[in-house]
């Protein structure tokens, strides 16, 4: 086996008085550690008598005349005189005549069961005191409390002192296995080492079979041999069928526990007490099938080596295939239900046990962490589902897919799950959908969302949302409500109108899902659900209670899940809060964790754009904004195509960055488009009549806003801001501090200074001195970390559409000429119209009049090559 000698071993049994058992099944080195202590003894002079089974049964040559006959030969070799054939009684003497302790070594010794050579062996045991006794066995006798148990022991009539080395003992440690690796011809890095540690932990035959069956560029370790080894001879060699079928059912359950030996017993239809499944775990832990993983930080855990495991179960599905089924169902079961639930487990055993629908129910309930986390086990589980199977549920046809898939088309897992979803949803959508289970079509509805997002049909989706409310209400617990699906169908829903702009359901649904979701079977719609109230409290200016609902959202994450598929909605509530505080390090470690990847189904992007353009308006990088703003609408994105939320909110900040570059005839042109809910339009528009010196219109505008019944209280605040600088510059004092002073109080519930960073130095000053509500040494210095929020003034060119369309032409062409022919009019025409335009712009040539045109907005901002 291996030429490594292991002291620690050797010297627990030069301690034996006067009986030592080594136990353990075929592949441990049993012998092979009886005769390097053999070797040992005969080097200390001590006689040594060695005899190991098949003995014959024919009656004249028994397991005690091969006893017998090898004692005599070691002791006359000692120089001892033995008569010939001697009894038990005179053996004995004999031994205790020898004047040092003689060594009898019986391998093989559970096969020493005739009742009369186990009575001359305790005979001869129970007669001399200078005997010591080394018995190597397999895993036929049991262990009791005391100690490894032997026939010999109980013939003997009288309690004795007992030296056990079990598996658990003769396992080799790793750098045991390294060093016999070694002496076999196999040099082995710490990764192989690894591999083969899983495998078969200290199971130095197996760990050999591994070695020399596996190839020196092989990636991974070769397990057929050991695997072949494990079936064909070690089984059959447990002998104790009681204990194999113990093995078998604890193998089943994978890396067991008290509480899964239990489930596994039971499911097998044993009755044992509270105690009964840790001594079945501990007897199997003596024969090396369980080994035990003792950890610092908690208790010790219970593993079955990887390979044996697979031996194990194989054995039990066919010998038994009706309670392996049986076994695997109560197993997956447990893994679904437990706290925290383990979905990877649930899907292998739902698989074993061909239970397709506990196979939909394990990816109905945790699909989007199977994605994100999905290994071997979870394709092996899902990718040969047949056809007949896939064609009664659409879950599991798209879990086959997935299984299918590559790993390159993993690296996104959040992106995937959307990709997923929409698929889902489009049959959802199209009356294609098949479920097993009743928690089956809250997955379709909620797909059924994304799909209708993706298509950029809101309304549908909105029907989609209320339709699957009735019938929640009326399926109730019995229709799978309690499930994690109908949780995630609420966020989605919740999602959904959001951007249909119906805040009271984007709050009333997520709240639910949180409220109603098991904490330790779905951290991941908790958290998520957290994250978007959070959102929609931080849009709506809210600030209060978007922070409450982010400290739950960082309560209920959990890493397992933050680390793959992480929600974005808290994170954009958290850059929300903090550049509502002016807080430049938190609104910037936020938006470090967001990307700004426009997917379809991804109903957070608009809401990361909004975060990062306030974050350009604010801290100085409008520029940067406005270009990454104009490369999301070069996408085509359908929702920017239509008139709901989505192109309010990119119309919003778009006229806000083209306000802070002082483009004020581009936001002029903006603001001409319809908004008769003034959602969008009110606070840019009151403030581009300010900067255009119009603070009439502006106080108009503000006041009109404020008014409105749906403004949100971010908005609100702005509109009182606007408001009380507009009053200011129209002479009306105490209408400029009656609303500065409520915007004050309004801001100051919520913590919010942004507003404030957009009135200008002086005239914020002016509203402190005569409103007399100044700004703490804290919040000025908030203040004081903004860039240059306000742009310079302006004024507006009052060209006519014609004179601009002339500019924009003379910009493009050069001459009056070619102007002219773009026109189709005459050239004395356009040369009228060119010095009506210098005459507005203060010019007298082309040059002068374009360099201005650039300067002032009216036909944006001049490029390099002008």
């Amino acid at each position: 086996m291996s030429a490594v000698a292991r002291s620690r071993l050797l010297d627990r049994l030069d301690r034996l008085d006067p009986v030592a058992v080594v136990r353990a099944v075929h592949g441990f080195g049993r012998t092979v550690l009886a005769e390097q202590w053999a070797a040992r003894q005969r080097s200390t002079g001590r006689p040594v008598a060695w005899t190991s089974g098949p003995w014959p049964s024919d009656g004249h040559r028994g397991p005690w005349t091969a006893v017998r006959d090898a004692l005599t030969a070691a002791l006359r070799a000692a120089g001892s005189d033995v008569p010939d054939a001697p009894d038990p009684a005179q053996l004995a003497a004999a031994v205790d005549a020898a004047g040092s302790p003689v060594v009898l070594v019986i391998d093989d010794a559970d096969q020493l069961d005739a009742p009369a050579d186990l009575q001359a062996v305790a005979d001869l045991l129970t007669a001399s005191h200078g005997l010591r006794l080394l018995l190597v066995t397999g895993a036929r006798y049991p262990l009791r409390p005391s100690g490894a148990w032997h026939p010999v022991l109980e013939a003997t009539r009288r309690p004795l002192s007992v030296v056990t080395l079990t598996a658990r003992d003769l396992a080799f440690t790793p750098d045991e296995l390294r060093a016999a690796a070694a002496t076999w011809g196999h040099v082995v890095d710490d990764t192989r080492l690894r591999q083969v540690v899983d495998l078969v932990q200290g199971w130095p035959t197996l760990a050999r079979a591994v070695l020399d069956d596996t190839g020196p560029g092989d990636a991974r370790p070769a397990t057929s041999a050991a695997f072949a080894y494990a079936r064909d001879v070690m089984l059959p060699d447990v002998g104790d069928t009681v204990l194999l079928r113990a093995a078998m059912l604890v193998a089943a359950a994978g890396d067991p526990t008290p509480a899964t030996t239990r489930l596994v017993l039971d499911a097998a239809g044993r009755s044992r007490s509270a105690d009964d499944e840790l001594d079945v775990l501990l007897r199997l832990e003596a024969v090396g099938m369980v080994v035990r993983r003792r950890t610092d930080a908690g208790p010790s855990r219970w593993h079955v080596p990887g390979l044996l495991r697979e031996v194990l179960v194989r054995e039990l599905e066919r010998r038994d295939p009706e309670l392996s089924a049986r076994v695997h169902r109560v197993l997956a079961v447990a893994a679904l239900t437990t706290h925290p639930p383990d979905p990877g487990a649930a899907v292998e055993h739902a698989a074993r046990a061909h239970d397709w629908t506990l196979l939909e129910t394990c990816w109905v309930d945790f699909g989007t962490y199977l994605v994100a986390t999905a290994g071997a086990a979870v394709d092996a589980a899902y990718a040969p589902l047949p056809d007949a199977v896939t064609e009664t549920s659409t879950v599991l046809a798209l879990a086959r897919a997935v299984a299918r898939r590559g790993e390159d088309e993993r690296d996104d897992p959040r992106a995937l799950v959307l990709r997923l979803m929409t698929e889902l949803g489009t049959l959802a959508l199209d009356g294609s959908w098949r479920s097993r289970t009743p928690a089956g079509r809250w997955t379709g509805a909620a797909s059924a969302l994304v799909a209708a997002r993706s298509r950029g049909d809101i309304p549908r989706a909105m029907v989609v949302v209320r339709d699957t409310e009735i019938a929640a209400a009326r399926a109730g617990v019995a229709g799978g409500t309690s499930t994690r699906a109908y949780w995630w169908f609420l966020l989605q829903g919740g999602r959904t109108a959001l951007l249909d702009g119906d805040l009271g359901t984007a709050l009333e649904l997520p709240m639910r899902a949180y409220e109603l979701a098991d904490p330790s079977r779905a951290p991941d719609v908790r958290a998520a659900a957290a994250g978007h109230v959070a959102l929609v409290h931080a849009l709506d200016g809210v600030l209060s209670d978007a922070e409450r609902w982010l400290v739950r959202h960082a309560e209920a994450l959990d890493p397992a899940w933050e680390i793959r598929l992480r929600d974005s909605a808290g994170d954009v509530a958290e850059a929300m809060v903090a550049t509502d505080h002016l807080d430049l390090p938190a609104a910037d470690a936020a938006l470090s964790r967001l990307t700004l990847a426009v997917h379809a189904p991804d109903v957070t992007w608009p809401f990361v754009m909004r975060a990062r353009v306030r974050r350009a308006v604010l801290f100085g990088e409008p520029e940067t904004g406005l270009a990454e703003l104009e490369q999301i609408e070069r996408t085509h994105h359908v929702w920017l195509a239509q008139a709901g939320l989505v192109h309010r909110i990119v119309a919003r900040l778009r006229a806000e960055l083209l306000l802070a570059l002082g483009e004020y005839h581009r936001v002029g042109d903006l603001l001409v488009g319809q908004d008769p809910t003034g959602l969008w339009s009110d606070v840019p528009r009151a403030r581009w009549h300010l900067l255009t010196g119009d603070p009439h219109a502006a106080l108009r505008s503000a006041v009109l806003g404020g008014r409105r019944r749906r403004v949100n209280l971010a908005d609100r605040t702005d509109l009182l801001v606007l408001e009380s600088w507009a009053a200011l510059e129209s002479g009306q004092t105490s209408l400029a501090v009656r609303a500065f002073r409520a915007a004050r109080r309004v801001a100051g519930e919520q913590g919010a200074l942004r507003s404030f960073a957009h009135l200008p130095g002086a005239v914020r000053d002016a509203l402190v001195l005569e409103s007399g509500v100044p700004f703490d040494d804290h919040e000025l210095a908030r203040l004081a970390t903004t860039g240059q929020v306000v742009p310079a003034a302006g004024r507006l060119v009052p060209l006519t559409p014609r004179e601009r369309t002339v500019l924009t032409l003379l910009d493009e062409h050069g001459t009056t000429r070619e102007v002219a022919d773009a026109l189709t009019v005459s050239v004395n025409t356009v040369r009228k119209q060119v010095l009506s335009i210098y005459a507005k712009l203060g010019v007298h040539d082309r040059e002068a009049a374009l360099r201005r045109a650039h300067e002032l907005g009216v036909l944006g901002p001049q490029g390099p090559g002008h």
